[in-house]
């Protein structure tokens, strides 16, 4: 069985890359040597080389105000700001929640510090000043804001806004992945796995990646499974790399479908369930992989015209499903 293995080097709002298949041992170390454009985090072995950066969005697609810290000074006044943008403010409401971001800011709340950068970095309620932006930035980080660590170790990686450095990279994602920040943890293990600002070790990233993992991230868990098929790490368990495939195909994570689909279908560790491995084809299909499709139609051939239209309609239950769930998180 062919397994997809996952790395991508920054995620959450700074996620971009490609993917391809591969057997456990195979190393991606180039993008011109993918099988698709799908826009799906970089593929190797939790050990290759490091793949090349990509070109991320913005800083953030989230709201300027990330999270709530009670024990921070002046946090009544940052709650203010935060309950503003909580009902889709006016650019005059904006205005107002900076206001009461940078008067909390300047008595040392961290949150309102990171909210006054990122408000600067993206032009949100005040003119873009990305040097404005940056010395909040700095000053939330250095005053243990995980959200601030986070972010900055990612424009160092990047080299975004200031020289590039994967060693002052790793040192932020490191304290912020140890604060419990899952972006920041997954970044982590993607440092270690590429040797990228630190050292490279398998087993410090297998273990960010199970953090990151049991925090919910799709790619984190996609990896995880990876890391329990090929046993190099974690002793090789097949019914836990499922377990941890089907979490993330859940979540709609591509490679992750194709590899579940692969097990499904393989039958020799888990319970074999075409049905289900043809909707599981069909979902990493439908987001463009040619890999699966070409594998979905195979498989097609050997079910009974009943069969296929059953995969087809779970397929289709779990898109419905799926985009439910995705609209009722996005709203406030």
């Amino acid at each position: 069985m062919l397994i997809r293995t996952i790395l991508s080097l920054l995620t959450c709002v700074l996620l971009a890359g490609c993917k391809r298949k591969d057997a456990p041992a195979a190393v991606q170390t180039s993008a011109a040597t993918v099988s698709s454009n799908v826009p799906v985090p970089v593929v190797t072995n939790p050990v290759s080389q490091p793949p090349p950066l990509t070109n991320p969005p913005p800083i953030t697609n989230r709201p300027v105000a990330v999270q709530a810290m009670t024990n921070y000074p002046a946090s009544d006044l940052y709650e203010r700001g935060v309950a503003i943008l909580k009902r889709k403010a006016s650019d005059e409401e904006m205005k107002e929640a900076l206001d009461l971001f940078r008067k909390a800011a300047d008595a040392g709340n961290p949150a309102a510090e990171h909210a006054v950068a990122v408000s600067y970095l993206e032009g949100l309620g005040v003119p873009k000043n990305e040097e404005e932006g940056m010395k909040w930035l700095n000053k939330a980080a250095a005053d243990n804001f995980p959200e601030a660590q986070f972010k900055l170790a990612s424009l160092y990686a990047r080299g975004a806004g200031v020289k590039q450095d994967s060693t002052v990279a790793a040192e932020w994602a490191k304290k912020a992945a140890e604060q419990g920040h899952i972006e920041a943890e997954y970044n982590l293990a993607t440092l270690y796995a590429a040797g990228r600002g630190v050292p490279q070790d398998p087993t410090n990233a297998a273990n960010w990646f199970k953090k990151a993992a049991e925090g919910g991230h799709a790619t984190a868990q996609s990896n995880l499974g990876v890391l329990y098929a090929n046993g190099k790490v974690f002793e090789r368990n097949m019914a836990e790399a499922v377990n941890w495939w089907k979490k993330a195909a859940e979540q709609g994570q591509p490679s992750a479908q194709y590899n579940l689909a692969q097990a499904l279908q393989d039958g020799k560790e888990v319970s074999q369930d075409l049905i289900e491995a043809y909707k599981w084809y069909s979902l990493a299909a439908e987001g463009g992989d040619r890999d699966a499709a070409a594998l979905r139609n195979e498989l097609a051939v050997k079910l009974s015209p009943a069969e296929v239209g059953e995969g087809l309609k779970r397929a289709r239950d779990f898109k419905t499903a799926f985009l439910a769930r995705n609209k009722e998180s996005a709203e406030p």
